[in-house]
């Protein structure tokens, strides 16, 4: 269960909520999905065995969320 539940927060900040609250769109987090689906689907089709698969999609949710922390409103607020 627990991997359904981290997709499902890398799915919500992927889309553009701040973790930190007060931003976020039902519209982003839409595309947050579709985008994680899509990494997800290109990956199995590169025919990569699941544990590449979820280091890459942690990796690129990792780099996502960095670039995201580094706006000025975040920064401030944490």
């Amino acid at each position: 269960m627990a991997p359904i539940c981290s997709q499902t927060i890398a799915a919500v900040v992927v889309g553009g909520a701040a973790l930190v609250g007060g931003r976020g769109s039902y519209l982003g987090t839409i595309a947050g999905v579709l985008v994680l689906t899509e990494i997800n689907t290109l990956l199995i089709g590169l025919d990569l065995q699941p544990a590449a698969v979820q280091a890459a999609l942690g990796f690129i949710i990792v780099v996502l969320v960095s670039l995201y922390g580094r706006e000025r409103h975040i920064r401030t607020t944490i």
